[in-house]
């Protein structure tokens, strides 16, 4: 489930609100933060290149931080998670075709076990 979460993040087109669908993977990602409190989490927020670049940094840093809140909102503490945000300026993808685009834009969680 938590490999669901990472994989399958959904947001709203050109807007930093999580859908509806995400959200049972993200409260199975909250609980396992929750019942493992030595574990914290890196989020980085990506785009792709549509667009402007100034944009796509800040939405990338408002998708990154809407993740953060969500799991703030389920109990998990805000020193545990980390969010970094990257806009456009690194892809997984070609930004040539659509298929691209899609890979870039994403928000990558990272799970720490200190």
């Amino acid at each position: 489930m938590i490999q669901t979460a990472f994989d399958n993040l959904e947001f709203e087109t050109a807007k930093a609100v999580i859908k509806d669908a995400s959200y049972g993977s993200l409260d199975a990602l909250a609980k396992v933060m929750n019942e493992n409190p030595e574990f914290k989490l890196k989020i980085e927020g990506h785009t792709d290149n549509v667009g402007d670049p100034a944009t796509n940094l800040q939405l990338s840093k408002e998708r990154a931080e809407a993740v953060k809140s969500y799991l703030m909102e389920q109990g998990v503490e805000e020193a545990r998670i980390t969010t970094l945000f990257y806009g456009e300026t690194q892809p997984l993808a070609s930004n040539d075709s659509e298929e691209g685009r899609a890979k870039n834009r994403r928000v990558e969680m990272t799970l720490i076990f200190d």
